[in-house]
Protein backbone atom coordinates (compact mmCIF):
# COMPACT_ATOMS: atom_id res chain seq x y z
CA UNK A 1 0.00 0.00 0.00
CA UNK A 2 1.29 3.47 -0.84
CA UNK A 3 2.45 5.52 2.16
CA UNK A 4 0.27 8.34 0.83
CA UNK A 5 -2.94 6.30 0.75
CA UNK A 6 -6.18 7.68 2.11
CA UNK A 7 -6.20 5.22 5.01
CA UNK A 8 -2.79 6.32 6.23
CA UNK A 9 -3.80 9.97 6.05
CA UNK A 10 -7.09 9.39 7.86
CA UNK A 11 -5.32 7.52 10.65
CA UNK A 12 -3.03 10.44 11.51
CA UNK A 13 -5.71 12.58 13.23
CA UNK A 14 -6.80 9.51 15.22
CA UNK A 15 -3.22 8.94 16.36
CA UNK A 16 -2.97 12.54 17.48
CA UNK A 17 -6.19 12.25 19.48
CA UNK A 18 -5.03 9.03 21.11
CA UNK A 19 -1.47 10.16 21.86
CA UNK A 20 -0.50 9.45 25.49
CA UNK A 21 0.22 12.28 27.88
CA UNK A 22 3.91 13.09 28.32
CA UNK A 23 4.70 14.57 31.76
CA UNK A 24 6.06 18.08 31.36
CA UNK A 25 9.42 19.09 32.77
CA UNK A 26 11.13 22.47 32.58
CA UNK A 27 14.48 20.71 32.66
CA UNK A 28 13.72 18.33 29.79
CA UNK A 29 13.31 20.28 26.55
CA UNK A 30 12.04 17.15 24.80
CA UNK A 31 8.77 17.40 26.75
CA UNK A 32 7.99 20.89 25.41
CA UNK A 33 6.65 19.90 21.99
CA UNK A 34 4.54 16.88 23.14
CA UNK A 35 3.00 19.01 25.89
CA UNK A 36 2.21 21.84 23.48
CA UNK A 37 0.61 19.43 20.99
CA UNK A 38 -1.33 17.76 23.79
CA UNK A 39 -2.71 21.04 25.11
CA UNK A 40 -3.47 22.30 21.60
CA UNK A 41 -5.67 19.29 20.90
CA UNK A 42 -7.49 19.72 24.22
CA UNK A 43 -7.98 23.38 23.34
CA UNK A 44 -9.56 22.38 20.01
CA UNK A 45 -12.02 20.11 21.84
CA UNK A 46 -12.91 23.03 24.11
CA UNK A 47 -13.21 25.46 21.20
CA UNK A 48 -15.65 23.12 19.47
CA UNK A 49 -17.74 23.07 22.64
CA UNK A 50 -18.15 26.85 22.78
CA UNK A 51 -18.14 27.39 19.00
CA UNK A 52 -21.90 28.21 18.82
CA UNK A 53 -21.39 31.20 21.13
CA UNK A 54 -18.36 32.57 19.32
CA UNK A 55 -19.98 32.02 15.92
CA UNK A 56 -22.96 34.04 17.12
CA UNK A 57 -20.59 36.77 18.27
CA UNK A 58 -18.90 36.89 14.85
CA UNK A 59 -22.25 37.08 13.05
CA UNK A 60 -23.33 39.91 15.34
CA UNK A 61 -20.10 41.83 14.73
CA UNK A 62 -20.79 41.48 11.00
CA UNK A 63 -24.24 43.00 11.43
CA UNK A 64 -26.24 39.77 11.08
CA UNK A 65 -29.26 39.72 13.38
CA UNK A 66 -29.09 36.09 14.46
CA UNK A 67 -27.00 33.10 13.49
CA UNK A 68 -28.83 31.10 10.76
CA UNK A 69 -30.72 28.17 12.37
CA UNK A 70 -29.05 25.65 10.07
CA UNK A 71 -25.57 26.73 11.19
CA UNK A 72 -26.70 26.94 14.81
CA UNK A 73 -27.88 23.33 14.52
CA UNK A 74 -24.60 22.09 13.02
CA UNK A 75 -22.46 24.00 15.52
CA UNK A 76 -24.68 22.68 18.31
CA UNK A 77 -24.07 19.08 17.22
CA UNK A 78 -20.32 19.75 17.10
CA UNK A 79 -20.46 21.31 20.57
CA UNK A 80 -22.17 18.34 22.17
CA UNK A 81 -20.02 15.83 20.29
CA UNK A 82 -16.83 17.51 21.48
CA UNK A 83 -17.81 16.80 25.09
CA UNK A 84 -19.45 13.44 24.47
CA UNK A 85 -16.31 12.06 22.78
CA UNK A 86 -13.61 13.80 24.81
CA UNK A 87 -10.98 11.13 25.61
CA UNK A 88 -10.95 10.31 29.31
CA UNK A 89 -7.27 11.23 29.58
CA UNK A 90 -8.09 14.73 28.29
CA UNK A 91 -11.11 15.44 30.46
CA UNK A 92 -9.42 17.87 32.85
CA UNK A 93 -7.48 19.85 30.24
CA UNK A 94 -10.53 20.09 27.96
CA UNK A 95 -12.74 21.18 30.85
CA UNK A 96 -10.11 23.72 31.91
CA UNK A 97 -10.11 25.37 28.48
CA UNK A 98 -13.92 25.22 28.25
CA UNK A 99 -14.15 27.06 31.57
CA UNK A 100 -11.82 29.79 30.33
CA UNK A 101 -13.40 30.18 26.88
CA UNK A 102 -16.94 30.15 28.30
CA UNK A 103 -16.51 32.28 31.43
CA UNK A 104 -13.33 34.35 31.07
CA UNK A 105 -15.47 37.50 31.25
CA UNK A 106 -16.85 37.00 34.79
CA UNK A 107 -14.07 39.04 36.39
CA UNK A 108 -13.87 41.87 33.83
CA UNK A 109 -15.88 44.15 36.12
CA UNK A 110 -12.83 44.34 38.37
CA UNK A 111 -11.28 46.70 35.80
CA UNK A 112 -13.39 49.49 37.24
CA UNK A 113 -12.22 49.02 40.84
CA UNK A 114 -8.44 49.07 40.27
CA UNK A 115 -8.35 45.29 40.65
CA UNK A 116 -7.32 44.37 37.12
CA UNK A 117 -4.43 42.35 38.51
CA UNK A 118 -6.96 39.93 40.01
CA UNK A 119 -8.66 39.14 36.66
CA UNK A 120 -6.22 36.44 35.41
CA UNK A 121 -6.32 34.77 38.83
CA UNK A 122 -10.10 34.47 38.68
CA UNK A 123 -9.95 33.22 35.08
CA UNK A 124 -7.50 30.46 36.05
CA UNK A 125 -9.60 29.50 39.09
CA UNK A 126 -12.73 29.25 36.92
CA UNK A 127 -10.84 27.05 34.46
CA UNK A 128 -9.63 24.78 37.26
CA UNK A 129 -13.15 24.46 38.68
CA UNK A 130 -14.73 23.51 35.34
CA UNK A 131 -11.75 21.25 34.65
CA UNK A 132 -12.42 19.42 37.91
CA UNK A 133 -16.12 19.08 37.02
CA UNK A 134 -15.23 17.48 33.68
CA UNK A 135 -12.55 15.34 35.32
CA UNK A 136 -15.20 13.81 37.57
CA UNK A 137 -18.03 13.71 35.05
CA UNK A 138 -16.13 12.24 32.09
CA UNK A 139 -14.09 9.64 33.96
CA UNK A 140 -15.55 6.83 31.85
CA UNK A 141 -15.92 6.80 28.06
CA UNK A 142 -19.09 4.68 28.19
CA UNK A 143 -22.46 5.99 26.99
CA UNK A 144 -24.34 5.79 30.28
CA UNK A 145 -21.80 7.92 32.20
CA UNK A 146 -21.47 10.54 29.45
CA UNK A 147 -25.25 10.55 28.92
CA UNK A 148 -25.99 11.21 32.59
CA UNK A 149 -23.23 13.82 32.91
CA UNK A 150 -24.47 15.87 29.96
CA UNK A 151 -28.07 15.74 31.18
CA UNK A 152 -27.32 16.84 34.75
CA UNK A 153 -24.61 19.40 33.95
CA UNK A 154 -27.18 22.23 33.80
CA UNK A 155 -28.08 21.56 37.44
CA UNK A 156 -24.57 22.52 38.49
CA UNK A 157 -25.03 25.94 40.07
CA UNK A 158 -21.87 26.99 41.92
CA UNK A 159 -22.92 29.61 44.49
CA UNK A 160 -26.25 29.98 42.66
CA UNK A 161 -24.71 30.78 39.26
CA UNK A 162 -26.63 28.67 36.73
CA UNK A 163 -25.20 29.61 33.32
CA UNK A 164 -23.56 26.20 32.71
CA UNK A 165 -26.36 25.00 30.43
CA UNK A 166 -24.84 23.08 27.54
CA UNK A 167 -28.16 22.47 25.76
CA UNK A 168 -28.53 26.24 25.37
CA UNK A 169 -26.24 25.92 22.32
CA UNK A 170 -29.43 24.91 20.48
CA UNK A 171 -31.35 28.06 21.46
CA UNK A 172 -31.35 29.46 17.90
CA UNK A 173 -31.37 26.10 16.12
CA UNK A 174 -33.98 23.70 14.76
CA UNK A 175 -33.43 21.40 17.76
CA UNK A 176 -35.69 21.42 20.80
CA UNK A 177 -34.17 22.82 23.99
CA UNK A 178 -35.99 20.59 26.50
CA UNK A 179 -34.24 17.71 28.25
CA UNK A 180 -35.97 15.04 26.15
CA UNK A 181 -34.76 16.59 22.89
CA UNK A 182 -31.28 16.93 24.37
CA UNK A 183 -31.32 13.24 25.34
CA UNK A 184 -32.26 12.30 21.76
CA UNK A 185 -29.34 14.41 20.44
CA UNK A 186 -26.87 12.64 22.73
CA UNK A 187 -28.14 9.21 21.70
CA UNK A 188 -28.15 10.16 18.02
CA UNK A 189 -24.54 11.36 18.06
CA UNK A 190 -23.40 8.26 19.91
CA UNK A 191 -25.17 5.90 17.51
CA UNK A 192 -23.99 7.74 14.39
CA UNK A 193 -20.35 7.83 15.48
CA UNK A 194 -19.91 4.57 17.38
CA UNK A 195 -22.06 2.10 15.46
CA UNK A 196 -22.52 0.76 11.94
CA UNK A 197 -25.36 -0.34 9.62
CA UNK A 198 -28.91 -0.10 10.91
CA UNK A 199 -27.85 1.48 14.22
CA UNK A 200 -27.08 4.63 12.26
CA UNK A 201 -30.68 4.63 11.02
CA UNK A 202 -31.79 4.61 14.65
CA UNK A 203 -29.48 7.58 15.23
CA UNK A 204 -31.18 9.47 12.40
CA UNK A 205 -34.56 8.68 13.96
CA UNK A 206 -33.31 10.15 17.25
CA UNK A 207 -32.26 13.33 15.42
CA UNK A 208 -35.72 13.64 13.87
CA UNK A 209 -37.31 13.20 17.30
CA UNK A 210 -35.05 15.97 18.64
CA UNK A 211 -36.32 18.50 16.10
CA UNK A 212 -38.66 21.29 17.14
CA UNK A 213 -40.81 21.64 14.02
CA UNK A 214 -42.21 24.97 15.21
CA UNK A 215 -38.83 26.55 14.51
CA UNK A 216 -39.21 25.90 10.78
CA UNK A 217 -42.29 28.12 10.58
CA UNK A 218 -41.18 30.73 13.10
CA UNK A 219 -40.83 34.32 11.91
CA UNK A 220 -38.15 36.37 13.64
CA UNK A 221 -38.86 39.87 14.88
CA UNK A 222 -35.52 41.11 13.52
CA UNK A 223 -34.70 42.29 17.05
CA UNK A 224 -31.93 44.76 16.25
CA UNK A 225 -34.00 46.77 13.78
CA UNK A 226 -35.37 48.86 16.61
CA UNK A 227 -37.51 51.13 14.46
CA UNK A 228 -39.62 48.15 13.39
CA UNK A 229 -40.20 46.56 16.75
CA UNK A 230 -43.30 48.43 17.85
CA UNK A 231 -45.06 47.93 14.53
CA UNK A 232 -44.45 44.18 14.56
CA UNK A 233 -45.82 43.53 18.06
CA UNK A 234 -49.54 43.77 17.13
CA UNK A 235 -48.98 41.44 14.16
CA UNK A 236 -47.63 38.63 16.35
CA UNK A 237 -49.66 39.43 19.48
CA UNK A 238 -53.11 40.78 18.53
CA UNK A 239 -54.06 41.07 22.20
CA UNK A 240 -51.25 43.59 22.77
CA UNK A 241 -51.90 47.04 21.35
CA UNK A 242 -48.96 48.64 23.15
CA UNK A 243 -46.17 50.45 21.32
CA UNK A 244 -43.01 49.75 23.31
CA UNK A 245 -39.70 51.50 22.73
CA UNK A 246 -36.58 49.72 24.00
CA UNK A 247 -33.60 52.00 24.54
CA UNK A 248 -30.12 50.78 23.66
CA UNK A 249 -27.59 53.10 25.30
CA UNK A 250 -23.80 53.28 25.05
CA UNK A 251 -22.74 54.57 28.46
CA UNK A 252 -19.24 53.59 29.58
CA UNK A 253 -18.97 51.85 32.95
CA UNK A 254 -15.91 53.84 34.04
CA UNK A 255 -16.84 55.37 37.39
CA UNK A 256 -14.88 58.59 36.84
CA UNK A 257 -16.58 59.09 33.48
CA UNK A 258 -20.02 58.50 34.98
CA UNK A 259 -19.41 61.04 37.73
CA UNK A 260 -18.11 63.70 35.35
CA UNK A 261 -20.86 63.15 32.77
CA UNK A 262 -23.76 62.51 35.14
CA UNK A 263 -25.86 65.47 33.97
CA UNK A 264 -25.34 64.85 30.26
CA UNK A 265 -26.07 61.12 30.65
CA UNK A 266 -29.29 61.75 32.56
CA UNK A 267 -30.31 64.45 30.11
CA UNK A 268 -29.80 61.99 27.25
CA UNK A 269 -32.35 59.65 28.82
CA UNK A 270 -34.76 62.53 29.32
CA UNK A 271 -34.52 63.36 25.63
CA UNK A 272 -35.17 59.71 24.75
CA UNK A 273 -38.39 59.83 26.76
CA UNK A 274 -39.51 63.08 25.16
CA UNK A 275 -38.74 61.71 21.69
CA UNK A 276 -40.72 58.54 22.43
CA UNK A 277 -43.71 60.68 23.40
CA UNK A 278 -43.47 62.62 20.14
CA UNK A 279 -43.29 59.33 18.22
CA UNK A 280 -46.49 58.07 19.82
CA UNK A 281 -45.12 55.27 21.99
CA UNK A 282 -47.10 53.98 24.97
CA UNK A 283 -44.12 52.63 26.91
CA UNK A 284 -40.40 53.37 27.00
CA UNK A 285 -37.90 51.05 28.68
CA UNK A 286 -34.52 52.40 29.83
CA UNK A 287 -31.63 50.04 30.72
CA UNK A 288 -30.55 48.74 34.10
CA UNK A 289 -28.79 51.41 36.20
CA UNK A 290 -29.73 54.10 33.70
CA UNK A 291 -29.83 56.28 36.82
CA UNK A 292 -26.97 55.01 38.92
CA UNK A 293 -27.92 57.11 41.94
CA UNK A 294 -30.95 56.77 44.24
CA UNK A 295 -33.93 58.21 42.39
CA UNK A 296 -36.83 57.48 44.76
CA UNK A 297 -39.03 60.35 45.89
CA UNK A 298 -38.21 60.19 49.61
CA UNK A 299 -34.56 61.05 49.01
CA UNK A 300 -34.72 63.11 45.83
CA UNK A 301 -37.93 65.14 45.92
CA UNK A 302 -36.07 68.04 44.35
CA UNK A 303 -34.05 65.95 41.93
CA UNK A 304 -34.82 67.36 38.49
CA UNK A 305 -34.87 64.06 36.53
CA UNK A 306 -37.26 62.55 39.05
CA UNK A 307 -39.64 65.50 38.86
CA UNK A 308 -39.48 65.50 35.06
CA UNK A 309 -40.21 61.78 34.95
CA UNK A 310 -43.28 62.36 37.10
CA UNK A 311 -44.51 65.02 34.66
CA UNK A 312 -43.65 63.04 31.51
CA UNK A 313 -45.38 59.93 32.84
CA UNK A 314 -48.71 61.63 32.20
CA UNK A 315 -48.05 60.97 28.49
CA UNK A 316 -46.05 57.73 28.52
CA UNK A 317 -45.24 54.85 30.86
CA UNK A 318 -41.55 55.05 31.83
CA UNK A 319 -39.64 51.99 33.04
CA UNK A 320 -36.09 52.66 34.16
CA UNK A 321 -33.34 50.99 36.12
CA UNK A 322 -32.04 52.97 39.08
CA UNK A 323 -30.40 52.63 42.47
CA UNK A 324 -32.77 52.61 45.45
CA UNK A 325 -31.74 53.16 49.06
CA UNK A 326 -33.65 52.38 52.21
CA UNK A 327 -32.83 52.82 55.89
CA UNK A 328 -33.33 49.66 57.93
CA UNK A 329 -34.55 50.73 61.37
CA UNK A 330 -33.97 47.27 62.85
CA UNK A 331 -30.28 47.10 61.99
CA UNK A 332 -29.53 50.80 61.63
CA UNK A 333 -27.98 50.15 58.23
CA UNK A 334 -28.51 51.87 54.90
CA UNK A 335 -29.60 49.27 52.36
CA UNK A 336 -29.14 49.58 48.61
CA UNK A 337 -31.25 47.86 45.97
CA UNK A 338 -30.85 47.39 42.23
CA UNK A 339 -34.34 48.33 41.12
CA UNK A 340 -36.68 49.08 38.24
CA UNK A 341 -38.87 52.17 38.66
CA UNK A 342 -42.20 52.50 36.91
CA UNK A 343 -43.59 56.00 36.30
CA UNK A 344 -47.20 56.10 35.14
CA UNK A 345 -49.84 58.84 35.34
CA UNK A 346 -47.76 60.90 37.73
CA UNK A 347 -47.24 57.99 40.14
CA UNK A 348 -44.15 55.91 40.84
CA UNK A 349 -43.61 52.33 41.95
CA UNK A 350 -40.49 50.21 42.18
CA UNK A 351 -39.47 46.56 41.86
CA UNK A 352 -36.27 45.37 43.53
CA UNK A 353 -33.96 42.78 42.06
CA UNK A 354 -34.44 39.44 43.81
CA UNK A 355 -31.78 37.22 42.22
CA UNK A 356 -28.40 38.89 42.70
CA UNK A 357 -25.22 37.96 40.83
CA UNK A 358 -22.78 36.04 43.07
CA UNK A 359 -19.69 38.21 43.71
CA UNK A 360 -20.99 40.88 41.32
CA UNK A 361 -23.85 42.15 43.51
CA UNK A 362 -23.47 40.18 46.71
CA UNK A 363 -20.98 37.95 48.48
CA UNK A 364 -22.10 34.47 49.57
CA UNK A 365 -22.11 34.53 53.37
CA UNK A 366 -19.88 31.47 53.59
CA UNK A 367 -17.10 33.37 51.77
CA UNK A 368 -17.57 36.80 53.33
CA UNK A 369 -15.03 36.35 56.19
CA UNK A 370 -12.38 35.09 53.75
CA UNK A 371 -12.93 37.89 51.23
CA UNK A 372 -12.86 40.55 53.95
CA UNK A 373 -9.34 39.43 54.85
CA UNK A 374 -8.22 40.93 51.53
CA UNK A 375 -10.93 43.52 50.80
CA UNK A 376 -12.08 44.87 54.15
CA UNK A 377 -15.59 46.27 54.33
CA UNK A 378 -16.71 44.99 50.95
CA UNK A 379 -20.49 44.79 50.65
CA UNK A 380 -23.15 44.66 47.99
CA UNK A 381 -26.81 45.04 47.14
CA UNK A 382 -29.68 43.79 49.23
CA UNK A 383 -32.10 41.34 47.68
CA UNK A 384 -35.74 42.16 47.01
CA UNK A 385 -38.46 40.10 48.65
CA UNK A 386 -40.37 38.94 45.56
CA UNK A 387 -40.47 39.29 41.79
CA UNK A 388 -42.31 42.29 40.42
CA UNK A 389 -45.47 42.13 38.32
CA UNK A 390 -47.31 45.08 36.81
CA UNK A 391 -50.05 45.81 34.29
CA UNK A 392 -49.93 48.34 31.48
CA UNK A 393 -53.23 48.92 29.68
CA UNK A 394 -54.46 45.47 30.61
CA UNK A 395 -51.26 43.62 29.64
CA UNK A 396 -49.49 41.74 32.44
CA UNK A 397 -45.69 41.92 32.60
CA UNK A 398 -43.11 40.34 34.87
CA UNK A 399 -40.06 42.40 35.75
CA UNK A 400 -36.52 41.05 35.29
CA UNK A 401 -33.30 42.87 36.02
CA UNK A 402 -30.36 41.44 34.05
CA UNK A 403 -29.27 38.17 35.72
CA UNK A 404 -32.85 37.37 36.74
CA UNK A 405 -33.89 37.00 33.11
CA UNK A 406 -31.35 34.21 32.62
CA UNK A 407 -32.23 32.22 35.75
CA UNK A 408 -34.54 29.18 35.80
CA UNK A 409 -36.18 30.24 39.07
CA UNK A 410 -37.53 33.38 37.42
CA UNK A 411 -39.49 31.38 34.82
CA UNK A 412 -41.16 28.91 37.18
CA UNK A 413 -44.58 30.52 36.67
CA UNK A 414 -44.19 30.64 32.85
CA UNK A 415 -44.60 34.42 32.42
CA UNK A 416 -46.11 35.33 29.05
CA UNK A 417 -44.49 38.77 28.82
CA UNK A 418 -41.26 39.86 30.47
CA UNK A 419 -39.69 43.30 30.53
CA UNK A 420 -36.00 42.92 31.19
CA UNK A 421 -33.31 45.56 31.66
CA UNK A 422 -29.54 45.01 31.63
CA UNK A 423 -26.27 46.87 31.91
CA UNK A 424 -23.64 44.87 30.03
CA UNK A 425 -21.03 47.62 30.18
CA UNK A 426 -19.31 45.67 32.97
CA UNK A 427 -18.34 42.87 30.58
CA UNK A 428 -17.86 44.29 27.08
CA UNK A 429 -16.06 43.50 24.91
CA UNK A 430 -16.72 39.81 25.56
CA UNK A 431 -19.17 37.03 24.73
CA UNK A 432 -21.24 37.75 27.88
CA UNK A 433 -24.03 39.55 25.95
CA UNK A 434 -24.18 36.57 23.56
CA UNK A 435 -24.46 34.09 26.43
CA UNK A 436 -27.15 36.26 28.00
CA UNK A 437 -29.10 36.46 24.77
CA UNK A 438 -28.73 32.72 24.22
CA UNK A 439 -30.09 31.90 27.68
CA UNK A 440 -32.99 34.31 27.20
CA UNK A 441 -33.91 32.55 23.96
CA UNK A 442 -33.48 29.18 25.69
CA UNK A 443 -35.93 30.07 28.47
CA UNK A 444 -38.27 31.88 26.09
CA UNK A 445 -38.64 28.68 24.05
CA UNK A 446 -39.13 26.45 27.08
CA UNK A 447 -41.65 28.67 28.88
CA UNK A 448 -43.31 30.30 25.83
CA UNK A 449 -42.28 33.75 27.08
CA UNK A 450 -41.75 36.93 25.08
CA UNK A 451 -38.96 39.09 26.50
CA UNK A 452 -38.63 42.84 25.86
CA UNK A 453 -34.98 43.56 26.61
CA UNK A 454 -33.46 47.06 26.98
CA UNK A 455 -29.71 47.19 27.49
CA UNK A 456 -26.64 49.34 27.87
CA UNK A 457 -23.58 48.49 25.70
CA UNK A 458 -25.22 45.58 23.87
CA UNK A 459 -28.15 45.08 21.51
CA UNK A 460 -31.67 45.65 22.80
CA UNK A 461 -34.11 43.12 21.43
CA UNK A 462 -37.41 41.32 21.60
CA UNK A 463 -36.79 37.63 22.27
CA UNK A 464 -39.65 35.41 21.12
CA UNK A 465 -40.39 31.72 21.93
Amino acid sequence: MSPFSFNSLSQKPCRLLEMPYTPFSFRNIRTYKPTLVWLSISFLFALCCVLPFYAQWVFELCGVVDIPPFLATLFGFLSIASVLFTPANRRFSTGFFIGILWFYWVSLGMRYFDMGWFIPIVVILVGIFIGFVFYVGLWCECLIVRFVFLLILSYLTPLGFDWIILESVFAYSYIGVDKLSFAFVILALWLLVKYQSWWKLLGIVCLILALDFRTFAHTSLQPYQMQGISTQIPQLYPEMSLKIKLIQSEVNQDIKYRIEQIHSIFEMYMQEVEQAINEGYDVIVLPESAFYVPIDMSNFTGFAPFERFMDLSEDIVILSGALREQFDRDTGEQLYFNSMFKFEDGKVSYYDKVLLVPFGEYLPSVLLPLVNLFFEGIGGFSSGEKFGYFDIKGVRFKNAICYEGTHREFYKDNPQYVIMISNNAWFVPSIEPILQKNLMKYYARIHKSTIFHATNRSHSAIITP
